[in-house]
């Protein structure tokens, strides 16, 4: 199977994680603007963007790194 596949599987066999009590059967635009802009909700999207691009910065440097030995084997040590 391929990486699509499970990642379907995995979203539909997620439930929702209701971190507050309450009746969680209705949706309204109202609550999720709100919870969309608290300040404990903000901190921790920046934390995941900046960690995001982190990881990325990361990996193009270990792919350069792997192009470069592949381009200069003869200067492997």
């Amino acid at each position: 199977m391929n990486r699509a596949v499970y990642a379907l599987l995995a979203v539909l066999a997620a439930s929702p994680a209701f971190a507050h009590p309450g009746d969680h059967s209705h949706f309204d635009w109202a609550g999720f603007w709100v919870h969309l802009f608290e300040p404990d909700h903000l901190f921790f999207a920046a934390v995941t963007i900046i960690v995001g691009f982190l990881a990325y910065r990361a990996g193009r440097r270990a792919e350069a790194r792997a192009i470069e030995k592949l381009i200069r084997p003869e200067d492997r040590s």
